[in-house]
């Protein structure tokens, strides 16, 4: 059977010969061409091996000739454009992205366009409101510079080895502004912007106390002076304010998430450090980013093996220790701020998932969550053993 399909199968027509196999251009070519490098199939001595003296069919070995690496653009690269009228926390934001993104292990670096403005003005010239007024051309070209000067820096750390990530904090309040930022970025490295908008008065006035207190250009400046020449500043921003609306361009909107009622648009944004750049705004302005939060730290009461002077184990508290947990409520609700119906303000118990723990927080009268990475170390083969032993 096999006989008769090996007949039916064979084509019509001659078989080719020996040399006019060796003719075709299949076997003609003596290489492969890849996207980036070029890889020999056989050396233009292999056809004269036998006449050489060489040994038929000897398996030749030689590694094939790798040309040298090519420059590529580096698109792991990635940078952060703010975008917001002033006082809207861009900087509180930057600060809190840079130790998240360095927390993570991507070297993240700052960039502050107003430090470079600041860098470049004489002794004595005051920055008032006018000097951002976009008729001002001496402003203009002032900040035209700091601008320059940053993304200088911001090139030669990304250019590095080690730089990864740039957040560049500046308003960039106009489509202009942003389209000269896209344009830097294309090709080189990846980008995404994020605006910050906020509506609540109440929210603007504290973010505008804050800046008479504790930014630069207000050293030795009046509050009120100060705080009247911000707003003027504010207002020349919003002359030329335009904010983002091009659904082409990677961007996260924060829409009066400083108050925790307000709600983000994402844009485009696709990628691990632009995920977990999302995830994690998401969690700091979902309290609101204007509130303070305290966090108490307690170690659980006296345990059993505390109390025997055994290391690690799992057992529960010891009288003194149930002492210690009875007592605890009365200490923390005592520092809480009383809400409008005078009830204690709201809070999470966090414990680790053993036994003493457990029973420390168990007469706080809170929601609790018990968390594995809480837990101690692991004493290993020392578990349940005195420190002598």
């Amino acid at each position: 059977m096999w006989e008769v399909l090996k007949t039916k199968l064979k084509p019509r027509g001659a078989t080719p010969t020996k040399a006019a196999r060796a003719d075709s251009p299949a076997k003609a070519r003596r290489a492969v061409n890849f996207k980036d490098f070029h890889l020999p199939l056989e050396s233009e001595s292999d056809s004269g091996e036998d006449e050489g003296g060489g040994t038929a069919g000897q398996l030749d070995l030689r590694r094939p000739s790798i040309p040298k690496p090519i420059n590529r653009i580096e698109r792991t690269k990635q940078v952060i454009i703010m975008v917001g009228l002033p006082g809207r926390g861009k900087t509180f934001l930057c600060n809190k992205l840079r130790c998240y993104l360095n927390w993570l292990g991507h070297n993240t670096k700052h960039i502050n366009v107003g430090s470079y403005r600041r860098a470049q003005k004489a002794e004595g010239e005051v920055q008032g409101a006018d000097f951002f007024d976009h008729r001002n051309q001496h402003g203009i070209g002032m900040r035209s510079q700091a601008v320059n000067a940053a993304l200088a820096d911001m090139d030669a750390f990304l250019g590095s080895a080690d730089g990864q990530v740039v957040i560049f904090d500046a308003t960039n309040t106009t489509e202009e502004r942003r389209q000269i930022m896209i344009k830097h970025c294309h090709g080189r490295y990846q980008y995404l912007f994020i605006e910050s908008i906020c509506n609540d008065q109440h929210v603007l006035e504290q973010n505008y106390l804050f800046k008479m207190r504790f930014s630069p250009d207000y050293k030795g400046v009046d509050e009120a002076a100060g705080l009247a020449d911000f707003k003027a500043r504010v207002a020349k921003y919003e002359e030329v304010y335009e904010p983002l609306s091009d659904r082409n361009v990677h961007y996260i909107k924060l829409i009066d998430m400083v108050t925790g009622r307000g709600h983000m648009d994402v844009n485009r944004i696709s990628g691990y450090i632009a995920g977990k750049i999302v995830f994690f705004l998401m969690q700091i302005c979902k309290a609101g980013m204007a509130q303070s939060r305290k966090i108490w730290l307690t170690r659980h009461g006296e345990s059993e093996f505390n109390e025997k002077g055994l290391i690690g184990g799992d057992s529960g508290l010891s009288q003194r220790g149930h002492e210690y947990a009875c007592m605890l409520p009365d200490a923390v609700i005592n520092r809480l701020p009383l809400t409008f119906d005078d009830d204690p303000a709201a809070v999470s118990v966090w414990t680790s998932t053993l036994k003493r723990t457990i029973q420390t927080a168990g007469y706080l009268p809170f929601p609790k969550l018990r968390w594995k990475a809480l837990d101690e170390i692991h004493a290993g083969s020392c578990d349940g053993l005195t420190y002598a032993e």
